[in-house]
């Protein structure tokens, strides 16, 4: 069992969501592709580590122990870290060196790791000390409006900024739609066809790739 907390009331231009998760057993969580990369405080009775992961193409399962807790900072698609390229960073997860106590090191910058009522104030730090910064190009793409680019320009931002190509990227996005009405009730058949699969096959291949579970698999919640 976890009980998961999500950050209500905030808003940031690179961050997406913040969710704190504290299991209460013994057990594993699957993380799927979000279309975001991370950073992702674990603690435990073995100490506090913080990793930086890329945007992802598959499910990942993480084995936990009653009492860790798990602090996840999801920073939006168009968001990078020149230190840490998106195309470097698909599907990898790298531990950054503590530094004792508190802290830790992001290349040449010592950072205070952050908590769950604090993560604004991190946040801010990564934007004022430009660790991380905003490809508006790639934000125009994702919100739909796109700015005038050439197609070729278009790929470049986008592979560098996020790790994957535009058509991945939809990829990842549609699948997660077609779980979310799966988790609705929606009937399998309806939701291949409201969301332009192939047909039913299609969607089961591509969710049991990309989110690492078939739709006879999806629990309605």
């Amino acid at each position: 069992m976890q009980n998961v907390t999500k950050l209500e009331g905030w808003s940031s231009p690179v961050v997406a969501s913040v969710t704190r998760t504290i299991f209460t057993e013994d057990g594993s969580v699957q993380f799927r592709p979000d279309g975001c990369w991370d950073f992702a405080i674990l603690k435990s009775a073995c100490g506090t580590l913080v990793l930086r992961t890329g945007l992802t193409t598959k499910a990942v399962t993480h084995q936990a122990a009653a009492g860790d807790e798990i602090l996840s900072i999801a920073f939006k698609a168009s968001s990078y870290m020149p230190l840490m390229p998106g195309e470097e960073m698909r599907d990898q997860g790298v531990v950054l060196p503590g530094l004792g106590g508190d802290r830790f090191w992001l290349g040449t910058d010592v950072l205070e790791i952050p908590s769950f009522d604090n993560v604004d104030g991190f946040v801010a730090k990564l934007l004022r000390n430009s660790i991380v910064g905003d490809n508006r190009l790639v934000a125009s793409i994702v919100s739909g409006h796109p700015m005038a680019m050439s197609e070729r320009t278009l790929q470049r931002h986008f592979l560098k900024t996020t790790g994957v190509t535009y058509k991945t990227f939809t990829q990842i996005e549609r699948a997660q739609k077609a779980m979310t009405l799966l988790q609705q009730g929606r009937p399998a058949a309806d939701v291949a066809f409201a969301l332009g699969y192939a047909d039913q096959p299609h969607m089961i291949r591509s969710l049991k790739a990309i989110m690492g579970q078939t739709p006879g698999q999806v629990t309605p919640g």
